[in-house]
């Protein structure tokens, strides 16, 4: 009896080991990738139903589908998958699809397995990662804001403790970013607003569809076993020592200013938007547009 109620002493010392990793190394895609989601859904339903269902594909989606697909196609490249076909941007609108990557794999091999989470997620990293490139490019001070973010960013995954605290350092964050943004210099800059267009429109079209989300979902299952077996082999030979992948929190920790500046290009798209429809909706039919509804 005292060796099989320590065999399942290790089994969930090592299962609560794995969980705890869970917020550190991926809140940030989770958190941020719904949030995408859900900007980029309300977006899609202002347009739909003030300028018609097809309207958002000749104004952003041009730019950021081909982004889209190259996160997933980059992904591809890095965890071995074989790129079969690829169209970065030819909308269909009997498939619901602007563009698209189709890649095989070798479902035997743990590395391609593993790959499907970052393939899925390709274009939220890629998209993410893309829009912070632009800025530090093409806005004047750009490294700065990025600098300060990073700082917020750090604070939000966890070095404050409760909510409250977190709200208050989001909106300190999205106050900053915005007077740091929009500054005179700036707005009196043609690249700024290439940048601005570009973040938008990149934003917009970052979040992940339903196929994404499933082969997001294989690699997660995958790499939690992998975890798993990997904090077993610590709890049985190392107990007292914390297991290695919990360094990998630094690597995603700042992954999260990222994906934080893809958000808020997103909301502010969302809202401009949401300002515009209303106001066309409101001269032609009295009414406001409801974004939370299809």
């Amino acid at each position: 009896m005292d060796f099989w109620n320590g065999l399942l002493q290790i089994l969930i010392d090592a299962g609560m080991m794995t969980l705890r990793l869970l917020p550190g190394l991926f809140g940030g895609l989770f958190v941020f990738g719904l949030l995408l989601y859900l900007s980029a859904r309300f977006t899609r339903n202002v347009f739909a139903k003030t300028f018609g269902p097809r309207a958002e594909i000749y104004i952003t989606a041009w730019a950021g589908t081909p982004v889209h697909e190259l996160g997933h196609a980059f992904f591809c490249l890095i965890f071995g998958h074989k790129i079969t076909k690829i169209s970065l941007f030819k909308p269909n609108s009997k498939e619901g699809t602007i563009g698209f990557v189709q890649h095989s794999y070798d479902k035997k091999n743990l590395y391609h397995q593993v790959g499907n989470f970052f393939i899925g997620a390709g274009p939220l990293i890629f998209g993410s990662l893309s829009i912070v490139f632009l800025l530090w490019l093409l806005v004047p001070g750009g490294s700065i804001v990025l600098s300060n973010l990073r700082q917020a960013g750090m604070t939000i995954t966890g070095q404050v403790p409760g909510m409250g605290e977190i709200f208050q350092v989001f909106g300190l964050s999205v106050k900053s970013f915005v007077s740091q943004l929009f500054t005179s210099e700036n707005l009196h800059s043609w690249r700024f607003w290439v940048f601005l267009y570009l973040a938008m429109a990149i934003s917009a079209h970052a979040e992940l569809s339903p196929p994404d989300i499933s082969a997001m979902l294989k690699g997660f299952f995958v790499i939690m076993l992998l975890f798993f077996l990997i904090n077993l082999i610590y709890v049985i030979f190392w107990p007292a020592t914390q297991s290695f992948l919990f360094y990998g929190i630094r690597f995603f920790d700042l992954l999260v200013p990222v994906l934080f500046v893809a958000f808020l290009f997103s909301l502010f798209y969302f809202l401009l938007a949401f300002i515009v429809a209303t106001l066309v909706s409101l001269v032609r039919n009295g009414e406001m547009v409801n974004p939370f509804t299809r």
